[in-house]
């Protein structure tokens, strides 16, 4: 078995797209959503699972990493501009996360960051086989918890059993 980058394949290959938000011009209804996050080293706070948090503008969640970082993300924009994150959206995140422990206080900010989630109309995650091609995408703000399944599903759907199967980006 193997990865391919930018490579055609045989008829009897498997041909997937998973590009998010690139794959636009080939998935129609697919739109962004702009997250952002912050990246914190707070080694004074002990979390041991992923917390989801109610914030009136949107959903929160913060996820404990390895060396006493913590991600917390994250922002749900209908807009597709990739630019860095907004003050207003900083500003709810690190409130939101020090409201959750007040030791994020002393938190230093290791990374501020924006990207754009792919999602569908539904934000439900999609996976269709057209042109012989697979396509899985609009995991929108669930591809932490969903991918692994999702992965699974397709691999079950295109029977990747026979050894020597490549895959395509």
């Amino acid at each position: 078995m193997g990865i391919h980058y930018g490579t055609h394949l045989a008829p009897d290959q498997a041909n997937i797209d998973c590009r998010g938000i690139a794959a636009r011009d080939t998935l129609l209804g697919l739109r962004a959503v702009r997250g952002e996050m912050l990246l914190l080293h707070c080694p004074s706070v002990t979390l041991t699972r992923p917390i989801r948090l109610l914030h009136p503008r949107f959903p929160v969640y913060v996820v404990p990493r390895e060396g006493g970082q913590f991600m917390v993300g994250a922002t749900m924009l209908e807009s597709d501009d990739p630019g860095p994150i907004t003050l207003r959206s900083a500003s709810e995140l690190m409130s939101a996360v020090f409201a959750l422990h007040p030791g994020f206080a002393e938190a230093a900010i290791v990374e501020m960051g924006s990207g754009l989630r792919p999602a569908f109309a539904d934000n439900v995650p999609r996976l269709t086989h057209a042109g012989g091609r697979w396509h899985l995408n609009g995991l929108y703000r669930h591809g932490f918890l969903t991918a692994p399944a999702l992965a699974k599903q397709l691999a079950g759907e295109i029977a990747l059993a026979p050894q020597g199967a490549a895959f395509a980006h």
